[in-house]
């Protein structure tokens, strides 16, 4: 059996193993095999379980699915487009580490792009959408009285995949997924999971009040709410990033 300590340099080598071992048994069933890989590695990464410069080795994981290198090395790829992980010269992937001002300067455009997008989601959003929304931010708050950090942040990244979607604008959700995955995977992750002093139910009514600015209709409304709500985001985490 493979030595998993070789394969990733983290304590979280037995939660990886078995969920490699998982996927193993459902390779090809529905989806293509790369993006079943793709997407246990961002589960892993977006949980806490695969940490900021952790090395992914490509041979191993192939050896581990018994699937062909190409394959693996397709997957990262794909979490390469994402942000997840960058590729080093002689260490092979490791999962993304973020200095705190390149911390800064996502956040900086990722709060120019997603304000756009509250504005245009509050013109073109249909009623389904905001309803979805809304529920959304009820399994926030939900998660966040339970204190259960990775369902919260779950949640979290799918209630912004829905609102970049609501703008209309066909690029704004491939820009700010590449911006906020990252984010989930490193800060959120980081700061929440160890050491948070931020309150999730306090968060979830913050994406709420969004949902509801949108259904108003009002473009300047959502435009002002949105400034208030994504300054607040960034002016917490950074606060908690320790370089």
């Amino acid at each position: 059996m493979l030595d998993f300590n070789d394969l990733i340099n983290t304590k979280a080598a037995l939660p990886f193993s078995i969920k490699l071992e998982e996927l193993s048994e459902s390779l090809g069933r529905k989806v293509s095999i790369s993006d079943q890989i793709a997407e246990v590695l961002r589960t892993l990464i977006i949980s806490g379980e695969l940490n900021p410069g952790d090395r992914i080795v490509e041979s191993r994981v192939a050896k581990q699915l018994s699937v062909g290198q190409p394959t693996v090395r397709e997957a990262l790829v794909t979490l390469e487009h994402q942000g997840l992980v960058v590729r080093k010269t002689n260490q092979g992937c490791i999962v993304t580490i973020l200095t705190r001002e390149e911390i800064s300067q996502i956040l900086k455009v990722r709060g120019e792009l997603e304000v756009l997008a509250v504005e245009l989601a509050a013109e073109f959003a249909s009623t389904a959408d905001i309803t979805e929304l809304l529920e959304i931010t009820r399994a926030m708050k939900a998660a966040g009285d339970e204190k259960d950090v990775n369902g919260f942040f779950s949640h979290d990244f799918r209630f912004h995949e829905r609102l970049w979607k609501a703008s209309g604008n066909i690029f704004l959700p491939r820009l700010l997924s590449q911006l906020m995955l990252p984010l989930l995977a490193f800060l959120f992750i980081r700061n929440l999971r160890h050491n948070s002093h931020i309150n999730m139910s306090e968060s979830a009514e913050a994406h709420a009040e969004l949902a509801k600015v949108i259904l108003l209709r009002d473009k300047v409304k959502a435009r002002t709410v949105a400034e208030q709500k994504f300054k607040m985001f960034s002016d917490q985490h950074l606060n908690l990033y320790q370089n």
